[in-house]
Parts: C-alpha cells; structure tokens; sequence
C-alpha cells in the first residue's frame, strides 16, 4: 500500500457564542483543517487539527505550509512498517507539532482501517467502558455562568471546567466557583482553569477563597 494522494481543507468555523478566557483573551471563530491521505488501495485516512487562537504557540495558518513542506516526502509512502511516515516526521519537517499532528492522525486511521483494528487497540487497548463528557464554562458574569452550569447539568453532564482570569479579580473568580457548585449541588466534578492567565497570587487567594469547596483548580 502506497500513498497516492494528499488532500487538505481548511474550513473556518463560528461559535454559536463568543468564548472568553482569561486575561480577556476571546475566540469566536477558529480555523480548522481536514487531511485525507489516500491509498493506491482505495483507503483512505483522516486527520483534523484546529488551534484554539491566543492560547497554544500553534499558528492555524501555518497548516497548509507545513503540509506542503512534507507532502513530497510522504507520497509514495506506505503507511505501515518500519518506514511508515509516522515515525520519520521529524526528518520532514523540525518542530510544527501541531501540523504534524494532522498527518498523524491520518496516518493512524489508514493504519486502523489496513489492519482492521480499532485505534484503541493498536494503541494498547481500551482502559474504559466509557469516556464522560465535560461543559466548559465561558469567564462572563458569575450569574450567567451559574445558568450555563444548570442548564448543562439538566441535559446530563456532570463535569464542570470553569473559567477563570477575565478580569484578574481573585474575589470574582472566587465567586464564579462558588455560584457554579451551588448550581450544580454536591456530587458533580467542577474545576476552575485560567489557560495560565493568573499570577500566583491570584491564583493563590482564589484558592483560600474557596478552599471550602470540593473543586480542583487548573493551569494558574
């Protein structure tokens, strides 16, 4: 099996709302992009990447051009073996982990499909019978995150990430926490996450805030 063809969309896709993180970073929009890889056999592997903007060292218009940099090098490839192209990436191209991800992924779906196994075989086994879904909580008014909260709660999800830093106000941080889990009652899985958007002594007195609480805090 050889690789013929390489084939990749880029596809803007718009939130139904505009998503705030700390330090105000805001996102409404993000680029992704879809990679077909087919075979000379008539398979055919998909990847997908799509950065978050103003959050990973991941540039979403670099995509394509470092797609382009290694595609000579993968055509005519096989995707299986010892000198699948999986394991050679860094001889294509140094660093762009995010780009080469896409292929990646391509590759090990083709693998997948030639084997007739499913991933989580072919990368170890499956650990659990299921994988729980969590709601992630925009940084607006403590309220209004409290609303989001039950709303998602009454359509069955039990696990909150809460986000924190829009303002860099411990006290209203604090709040938001506390408003979510009154929201939600005891029992559900709430955490508060500051994409690394809080000093230390932020994070620190949000923490003794609401040291009370059952709730984990994420990347200060």
């Amino acid at each position: 099996m050889k690789i013929t063809r390489i084939t990749l969309w880029s596809v803007d896709l718009t939130s139904h709302e505009t998503y705030y993180m700390a330090e105000g970073k805001t996102c409404d929009t993000v680029k992704s992009h879809i990679l077909c890889l087919e075979t000379d056999t008539g398979l055919k592997g998909w990847g997908e990447v799509c950065p978050i903007p103003h959050y990973l060292p991941a540039f979403a218009d670099g995509v394509p051009s470092a797609v382009t940099e290694m595609a000579p090098e993968i055509l005519g490839m096989s995707p299986l073996g010892v000198d699948a192209p999986m394991l050679k990436h860094d001889e294509f191209l140094q660093g762009h982990l995010h780009a080469k991800s896409i292929v990646d992924m391509a590759l090990w779906d083709l693998f997948g499909k030639a084997t007739e196994l499913p991933l989580y075989t072919l990368l170890g086994g499956r650990t659990r019978k299921d994988m729980p879904l969590y709601h992630s909580i925009i940084c607006i008014e403590p309220d209004e995150m409290a609303r989001i909260a039950k709303e998602a709660y009454a359509t069955g999800i039990r696990q909150f990430q809460v986000k924190l830093g829009a303002d860099a106000d411990s006290a209203i941080d604090a709040e938001r926490l506390i408003k979510v889990r009154e929201a939600v009652g005891d029992g559900p899985l709430v955490y508060g996450d500051w994409n690394r958007g809080a000093t230390k002594l932020q994070a620190t007195r949000t923490g003794r805030a609401v040291a009370h609480l059952d709730v984990m805090l994420e990347q200060p």
